[in-house]
């Protein structure tokens, strides 16, 4: 049943007395105690536009955290640590008088035991998680999940390599019983540096995961290698880097059983844009794909994320490959609520440049979010491709349990294709060599020249399928005089895919002028030339830019480019494109930045003439107090498809910026004009930080927000309230 308000409010100086009871016990070397309660409500009133009809739901809950951690030194370097958290979460939902209450308790106690020495690391540790849920007219659920991990290592000595190896024993279980695994995880780490120029490192991981209910067990093991060597020579005018990785999988599972493989990743990609169907071109994320699921691979798609643009989470796969699912790993477990809210767009494309034209799979919302692991789970029609991404927008506020999730952090990218098995006994196995060369050659204080050498060959059994890229390049630096400077680059790759051979060249020389210390231009050309099975294609482009500071405090930049080239189908292309920008700062007050960008686009074969692009984006900023401050942000795109606009006006007033008590009050109106649903988002209210004790932390907050679009209108009153106590 909803509960009401005050019997939430009421609750508190019981809870304050118990938890400081608690805190003086837990007052003591090597013991910490923390707890948080936190209280959100929020009534809403749905009002549909075309039939007049109202809607009203409530939503309440309420969240509480214990956590208690005892730590102390048995002996030098050997540390003991054991706890648990404890949280208790009730949510209550009323809609169209259908209620919906939720009570889920989770408990994760754990012990480990654990030597860290100058020389040597060892432990051993035990985590168990227990989650119980119970719904409305719905059985009760209980999923566990016990893990014992050892591990034993030696840091890098003298003449010694680093070493680290750790196993893993997981069961994860449920009741009723849908989930009986049992994984078993064993991977081994060394590295070693000789000479202080060979690199050796050697990678070795096996993992056995046991389906007990439908009695199967699939088993990976991945072996990866490097040799790596650096050195200078002629007293520091020739560099040369050069590295040899090899990597070989195995993967084998029953005839009977349907499985994930896991797929290999050549890079990780990402970017923040708002026109996620072309360039440009994502960036490399290295954190996407280095196993750490974890730390923040710097997207956020919390509420403080980028509002404005989309997050764009994309993988490299080395080669074009069937796909059928990824996995987005995210640094915290979300709410139902949260996690459904969601929408995620599949995109492919065979390359990643600039021009690159990027096609939509599917869209899949919500995508499931694990039970255990803090990941959507987003599957969608197997597709070849060497490029995917996901596209997503961040935590809309108005979303109920929002203010919970200011970050919420991507942390890795995962990518699977299901396999059916067709004999008794399967196993693929894939083998990758890379090899890449660099030298650098500084020919004299003002030339340099270097060369590039990448090899990659992957084999496949029992497809046979082989697949190769040879790649070339040379490239040269050169410095004129103060004011000029140039580089010049080219680049010759082969590819041999399923015997389909393809061959690309890519060339650039660009002249830079530093005219006065206010004032530069760069002027650039580049090009593509490809040789494909299909036919042959260019693409070429010529780009002007010039930055001045006029004045301190005042910059500005005007960008003009060229592009034509022609597609395998003989198709002709040119574009024209101009950038515009500036940035102002009069004083620390204030912040003034407009960009504007056009693109006309003219193609042959087609009847409706030419295409044009117009892009404005505008942000104020003014701070006259240091307890006020004023936002403004404008972003308007005109494209043939239609038209999308964004406004974003926040006022932040905080009277009482130092002290044990604070207030503030916030102000935002976001406008969404999308085709083909419009959308403006309203929040109003005022809260308060209050520090009670050194220990005791109070934050309450009201919102009224508004949310409009074409077909509705929501009106909501949103009370969050949470209490923290840390020893």
């Amino acid at each position: 049943m909803h509960r009401p308000v005050f019997l939430y409010i009421g609750l508190i100086p019981v809870i304050l007395l118990c938890n400081v009871l608690l805190s003086t016990l837990a007052r003591g070397e090597g013991v910490s105690f923390r707890t948080d309660q936190r209280y959100s409500n929020s009534d809403s009133s749905t009002e549909i536009t075309t039939t007049g009809e109202e809607i009203d739901t409530s939503f309440s809950s309420f969240k509480q955290l214990y956590d208690l951690d005892l730590s102390k030194t048995i002996y030098p370097y050997l540390n003991f640590d054991a706890g648990a958290v404890y949280e208790l979460n009730r949510t209550a939902s009323t809609a169209e008088n259908i209620e919906l209450d939720t009570k889920e308790k989770i408990l994760r106690p754990f012990a480990e035991l654990n030597l860290d020495s100058p020389v040597y690391n060892a432990g051993i540790a035990y985590r168990k998680r227990q989650r119980e849920e119970s719904i409305t007219d719905l059985p009760d659920t209980r999923d566990d999940r016990d893990e014992i991990t050892a591990l034993l290592g030696m840091r890098a000595q003298e003449w010694l390599p680093q070493w680290d190896m750790r196993f893993s024993h997981i069961h994860t279980y449920d009741n009723p019983e849908t989930v009986d695994n049992i994984e078993k995880l064993l991977s081994l780490y060394t590295n070693y540096t000789a000479w202080n120029a060979l690199r050796l490192d050697y990678r070795f991981s096996y993992r056995e995961n046991e389906d007990r209910l439908d009695d199967f067990t699939t088993k990976q093991h991945n072996h990866f290698g490097t040799v790596g060597y650096s050195h200078n020579f002629l007293d520091g005018r020739l560099l040369m880097d050069t590295e040899y990785r090899i990597r070989y999988n195995t993967f084998e599972f029953p005839g009977s059983a349907t499985v994930e493989s896991p797929l290999q990743r050549s890079a990780g990609l990402s970017s923040l844009d708002i026109t996620p169907e072309d360039g440009p071109a994502l960036s490399s994320n290295v954190a996407l794909i280095d196993g750490n699921l974890i730390a923040s691979a710097g997207l956020d798609i919390g509420t403080a994320g980028d509002q404005v643009q989309l997050a764009n989470i994309g993988l490299d796969l080395g080669f074009a490959v069937d796909v059928d699912q990824v996995h987005i790993w995210v640094d915290r477990r979300l709410t139902a609520t949260v996690a459904n809210s969601f929408s995620w767009s599949v995109y492919t494309s065979p390359d990643n440049l600039d021009t690159s034209t990027w096609t939509l799979v599917t869209t899949v919302s919500p995508a499931n979010f694990g039970a255990f692991d803090n990941r959507f789970e987003i599957t969608f029609p197997a597709v070849n491709t060497r490029f995917i991404k996901v596209v997503t927008s961040a935590l809309f506020p108005t979303v109920p349990g929002a203010v919970d999730f200011p970050n919420i952090f991507v942390t890795e990218m995962q990518a699977f294709i299901t396999l059916q098995g067709v004999e008794v006994d399967n196993k693929q196995t894939t083998i990758n060599h890379n090899y890449n060369l660099n030298l650098i050659g500084r020919l004299s204080d003002k030339t340099t020249l270097g060369y590039n050498l990448f090899y990659r060959l992957q084999e496949e059994d029992p497809s046979s399928d082989k697949r190769t890229e040879l790649t070339n390049g040379i490239y040269m630096n050169h410095i004129f005089d103060d004011v000029f400077s140039a580089n010049a680059n080219g680049q010759r790759t082969e590819t041999s895919d399923l015997d389909e051979d393809n061959v690309t060249y890519r060339y650039g020389a660009s002249l830079n002028a530093n005219w006065l210390k206010t004032f530069d231009q760069s002027l650039t050309y580049s090009g593509i030339y490809e040789e494909l099975v299909e036919g042959t294609a260019f693409q070429n482009s010529i780009f002007l830019r010039n930055n001045a500071t006029l004045y301190r405090g005042w910059s500005a930049f005007v960008d003009t480019g060229y592009n034509w080239e022609e597609t395998v189908t003989r198709q002709n292309i040119t574009s024209t494109t101009i950038k515009v920008g500036t940035d102002l700062v009069p004083n620390e007050k204030i912040n003034f930045n407009v960009n504007y960008s056009n693109k006309r686009t003219d193609q042959s074969g087609l009847d409706t003439g030419s295409s044009t692009e117009t892009e404005w984006d505008i942000q104020a900023f003014y701070n006259p107090f240091t307890n006020l401050s004023l936002l403004a942000r404008l972003n308007f795109i005109d494209r043939p498809k239609g038209t999308q606009t964004f406004q974003d006006f926040s006022v932040n007033w905080s009277p009482f910026p130092d002290g044990d008590l604070q207030f503030f009050f916030v102000y935002t109106d976001t406008l969404r004009f999308l085709d083909p649903d419009d959308q403006r988002d309203t929040i109003i209210g005022p809260g308060l930080k209050w520090t009670i004790g050194r220990h005791i932390f109070l934050d309450m907050t009201y919102n009224f927000t508004r949310n409009e679009r074409e077909t509705q209108k929501t009106e909501s009153n949103i009370i969050n309230a949470e209490l923290r106590l840390v020893f």
